[in-house]
Order: C-alpha cells, then sequence, then structure tokens
C-alpha cells in the first residue's frame, strides 16, 4: 500500500444486534466482543455530553485492518437517525460499497430478508478500457445506504485487474468483502482532494463525470445528472474513498447531525503511523479540528491514540489513529 486507505467506516447504530445481524451474519465479516465506552477521554474525543456511554463492537474480515465497520451504540437521549426514508446523495458520508459475485442472487436473497432496493441491479459500460460493473442500493441498517458492485468484463480492463486483485484478498464466508469503497458527498472539490492526498497520501485512480443514464438511475438521481466522481486509493482493492461533487443539481446536507450521539455514518477512520505529525500537516493546510490527542479504546483492538479533525471539503468528521497497517 502506498497511503492510508480506510480503516474503519464508525456507524451509529440504533442497536449493536440490528448491526451484527447484517455486517455480522449477512456481510458475513467477523465481530469483536461488545466493548464498553465511556469516560472524559471518550467524551472529549466525540464531544459528548458528561456521562454519556456506548458499547462499540468492530467488524472486520480476519485480522484484516482495511475496510472494517465500527458499530457503536450510544447511551444517550435524543439521538436522530441520520439517514430518512426516501434519503438518496446527501453532503457528507453517505454509503458503503460492497463487492459481491453474484449481484442479482444476492440481490433476491436481501429482498427476501425485507430489504428495500433503490431499483434492479443496473450494469453498465464505464469505458472500453476500464470495463464494466454490475451496480444496485438498497436501504441498510438505519437507512444506510449500501452499494453493492459486481465486478464484470475483460480480464484486460481495469475492472479486470481489479476483480483477480479482490480474488486474491478473498471474500467472506457469505461472499462479501470488507468495504471496498465508501462514498463522501463533498461541498469544496480542491479542498477535499487535499485533504486525502496531503494527510492520507492516497492518490486518484479515476477522476470523471458520471452522467448516464444508467448511473442516474440506480443512483436516484435527477435526469441528467452530473456528478464528478473522484477515486483515491492507495493501492489497495478495499478501502477507497469515492468523492462525489453535484455539478448540475442539489443534494441535502446532513453535516450538522453528522455527529455522535446520532443514529448513522459518523466519521471515517484511518490509521496514521505518527498522529502529531498528520496533525501538523492538517494545520498547514487549515483543516479543522474536532477533538484533541486522547487514548482512546477502540473495540476489538485496544487502547490506542487518537484525534478527529473535520474534512475542510465537507465538515465531515475524519477520525486519525495512531497505528500501522
Amino acid at each position: 500500500m502506498t497511503g492510508s486507505p480506510l480503516s474503519l467506516a464508525v456507524l451509529g447504530v440504533s442497536s449493536l444486534e440490528t448491526a451484527r445481524k447484517f455486517y455480522g451474519d449477512v456481510v458475513g465479516l467477523d465481530a469483536s466482543e461488545p466493548t464498553p465506552m465511556a469516560g472524559p477521554g471518550f467524551e472529549a474525543h466525540w464531544g459528548l455530553e458528561p456521562g454519556v456511554t456506548a458499547d462499540g463492537v468492530m467488524f472486520s474480515a480476519g485480522s484484516s485492518n482495511v475496510g472494517r465497520v465500527l458499530a457503536i451504540e450510544f447511551h444517550a437521549d435524543h439521538r436522530q437517525t441520520i439517514p430518512q426514508p426516501g434519503d438518496r446523495t446527501y453532503r457528507g458520508l453517505w454509503n458503503l460499497n460492497f463487492y459481491v459475485d453474484d449481484i442479482r442472487t444476492t440481490t433476491k436473497t436481501l429482498k427476501a430478508d425485507g430489504y428495500t432496493f433503490w431499483s434492479e441491479p443496473v450494469g453498465y459500460e464505464v469505458s472500453a478500457a476500464a470495463g464494466q460493473p454490475v451496480e444496485v442500493l438498497f436501504d441498510g441498517p438505519d437507512g444506510l445506504a449500501i452499494n453493492l458492485v459486481e465486478l464484470t468484463g475483460g480480464e484486460e480492463t481495469a475492472i479486470g485487474k481489479l476483480r483477480r486483485e479482490v480474488a486474491a484478498e478473498g471474500k467472506t464466508p457469505t461472499g462479501y468483502t470488507p468495504v471496498s469503497t465508501t462514498s463522501h458527498s463533498i461541498i469544496d472539490h480542491e479542498r477535499a482532494l487535499t485533504f486525502y492526498q496531503y494527510v492520507l497520501g492516497l492518490h486518484v485512480i479515476i477522476d470523471d463525470v458520471l452522467n448516464k443514464p444508467e448511473t442516474n438511475h440506480f443512483l436516484g438521481r435527477p435526469t441528467g445528472a452530473e456528478t464528478r466522481a473522484t477515486f483515491v486509493s492507495a493501492n489497495h482493492p478495499f478501502g477507497k474513498i469515492a468523492l462525489s461533487y453535484p455539478l448540475n443539481y442539489k443534494v441535502p446536507t446532513k453535516g450538522s447531525r453528522q455527529v455522535a450521539p446520532n443514529v448513522g455514518y459518523l466519521a471515517q477512520g484511518f490509521l496514521v503511523s505518527n498522529l502529531g505529525e498528520a496533525l501538523k500537516v492538517c494545520d498547514g493546510i487549515a483543516v479543522e479540528r474536532f477533538s484533541d490527542p486522547v487514548e482512546i479504546i477502540v473495540p476489538g483492538v485496544g487502547a490506542q491514540m487518537a484525534a478527529i479533525v473535520r474534512n475542510p471539503g465537507s465538515g465531515a468528521l475524519m477520525e486519525l489513529i495512531e497505528g500501522t497497517y
């Protein structure tokens, strides 16, 4: 790898049992033992009122620390649920992507289990060189958008190459990968990209305008919508970030609600080898500090130093954790 891919997507959940049924039983990720989370350091880290506690579970593929899901059930009054019925793209952190082998069979199974899909699976050609994915989105636990992707097309295409890399990494017992990509809808493209490049060392692998009827259909976007899509990666098939920047249509902004103890996608988490140095880089590009370095307990991992900053392109929370991949 070059740079820091997504290590964990931090979700505030309505209940750990609901999260376990999906990320554990359906997606097939391994679940850590529930970990109590409390104390002044925990409160300061997440900007919580004194006395708020939580329990957390880490969902991961074996020992890999790329593409994990950290589910936290906060024990607090007046929690708000961020995604609402009918929501599609909104400014901030809004979906998780997983690769699957047979998207149509997987869709049929999930529909039978009661999950609501935005469309039927849609195949489309990105370009002759890139190849052809098949994608579909549905409302996951607590209304979070979940995007399934089947990698199809010739072996000579970029997607064909990615398919070989994914096969080498392997899938869960139920046929899913860890989080392959996660979407971040932004307000300022240049400042958002600067954060991922300079603080995390990620590099651009795709920078294109999505405007095909097929993509607008399965993403629930207006007819004729144009979206600048910039994918950044650490040369790993998982843990990629997709920056989406609406060019000719408006989307709601939910950044002020994407904070603890609410229910929804709260933060992207990344491992950095030296937290102090990473924060110096943040200061140098005028990244706002949300919480200062403090030792926290990461479920399934243990005590680690961490801080939270706001992505300058949207205000979304970025958790920086001192550690190595």
